[in-house]
């Protein structure tokens, strides 16, 4: 966690300048905590102390693709069945380790998806449904050295 000090003069020449400079701080960063202190001495001004992280940027996905989607009743061969079987272990195992409910995991629906689709890389993980960003980053690099495990 990272510190920043702010001085909110309170004469009308500087507030708004000070202001938008907080402003500013503010828009790229997540305040974890703040505090704040009138000082009165020549001059009058705030004291402002913003506890913070940075704030991860997200680049917008350019072209978002369709979202690839198997049903459940979807036929899958035997080899399929040997590999949905050892990803349903993983659900468990992760389940088990996170004291998460297995749907929270993955549903039967994605673990079908990615059986079928067979993601070998993020960005082919990223194009079944159900799998955004945070799943992507919870268990991604799991499932794609899954895959390519196979």
């Amino acid at each position: 966690m990272k510190i920043q000090v702010f001085k909110i003069r309170l004469s009308n020449d500087n507030l708004q300048h000070d202001q938008d400079e907080i402003n500013s701080f503010l828009e790229t960063v997540a305040v974890k905590k703040t505090s704040c202190q009138l000082i009165t001495d020549q001059s009058n001004y705030w004291s402002i102390l913003v506890f913070y992280d940075q704030k991860s940027i997200k680049e917008p996905r350019p072209d978002k693709p369709d979202k690839i989607s198997y049903t459940a009743d979807v036929q899958l061969s035997d080899e399929e069945q040997i590999v949905l079987a050892k990803l349903k272990t993983w659900r468990q195992t992760k389940a088990n380790d996170l004291n998460w409910p297995v749907y929270m995991i993955c549903s039967n629906a994605e673990l079908i998806s990615l059986v079928k689709t067979k993601p070998e890389s993020l960005d082919q993980l990223v194009r079944i449904k159900g799998f955004g960003d945070q799943k992507i980053a919870k268990f991604g690099e799991e499932i794609i050295a899954f895959f390519n495990s196979i």
